[in-house]
């Protein structure tokens, strides 16, 4: 629903810059009109999103689960470690491509990430699929634009509304 707000005051902002400082303000029924209209697109957008994933999940054959959330994951090499839980400071390395197979970014065990799960800023798909994930796993995922940079993308290698997806290894739990 945050998208859905920030899509409108967008909007509304947009407009007013826009809008002939002499005119008179939208009305109340414009206003809502404009916000029933941004509602529906962004319906229609997660729908086409949802039907290109279920798509390349066919194409690729892969035995995907689904979070409530909308997240899926395979986790396909199991660790001996674990579980990760909220809270945990973790090591992973990952690669982080979009739906075509253009990777964004890659690390590897050179430069692995420490990430802190429920904690920073970072997508809240990943703090989701780390705690899916035992240390010593592998796994991917695929992360619908609201799980991942939403509307803005990341301004670098990621596109407005991208669905990412993601190949984790959980190298260790730091204590």
């Amino acid at each position: 629903m945050n998208m859905y707000l920030f899509a409108f005051v967008s909007l509304l902002t947009f407009l007013n810059a826009c809008r002939d400082k002499s005119a008179a303000p939208p009305t109340e029924q414009e206003i809502a009109r404009t916000k029933k209209e941004l509602v529906e697109e962004n319906k229609r957008n997660h729908q086409v999103e949802i039907a290109a994933i279920k798509a390349f999940i066919d194409t690729s054959n892969w035995p995907m689960q689904e979070t409530r959330t909308g997240l899926h994951y395979w986790i396909y090499e199991h660790g001996q470690g674990e579980q990760a839980k909220k809270d945990d400071r973790v090591m992973i390395t990952y690669t982080i491509s979009l739906l075509d197979g253009t990777i964004c970014y890659k690390t590897d065990a050179e430069n692995a990430k420490e990430i802190h799960i429920g904690h920073g800023n970072i997508e809240t798909g990943l703090h989701e699929a780390l705690q899916l994930m035992h240390s010593g796993d592998r796994a991917r995922f695929i992360f619908p634009s609201h799980l991942a940079f939403g509307l803005t993308g990341d301004s670098q290698k990621i596109p407005q509304r991208a669905t990412l997806v993601y190949d984790i290894q959980l190298l260790k739990i730091l204590k």
